[in-house]
């Protein structure tokens, strides 16, 4: 694990490395209305949608993540899994 914050023990939050690079990855998982208003969602707890954002530092308490020296230009991917969002 790259970084354990106490922060995200409480939601479905976790941090990757690729190279010099740290992404925090964010789900949104099914509640039931979740999946009583959209017919595509099949469990509870499945994935709704998951974006994942580069970042050089952790955005809860503040920890460095990157060791990068040049210039960061944050990027960001956004995957939706559901029919409604």
């Amino acid at each position: 694990m790259i970084h354990n914050c106490p922060s995200c023990s409480l939601a479905e939050i976790w941090f990757e490395e690729d190279g010099s690079n740290v992404y925090l990855n964010l789900n949104t998982v099914a509640t039931e209305e979740d999946l009583e208003a959209d017919h595509y969602l099949e469990y509870e707890g499945q994935t709704i949608e998951t974006v994942q954002i580069q970042v050089a530092y952790c955005p809860y308490c503040g920890e460095r993540l990157a060791n990068r020296r040049e210039v960061f230009v944050p990027q960001f991917q956004y995957y939706n899994f559901g029919g409604k969002r």
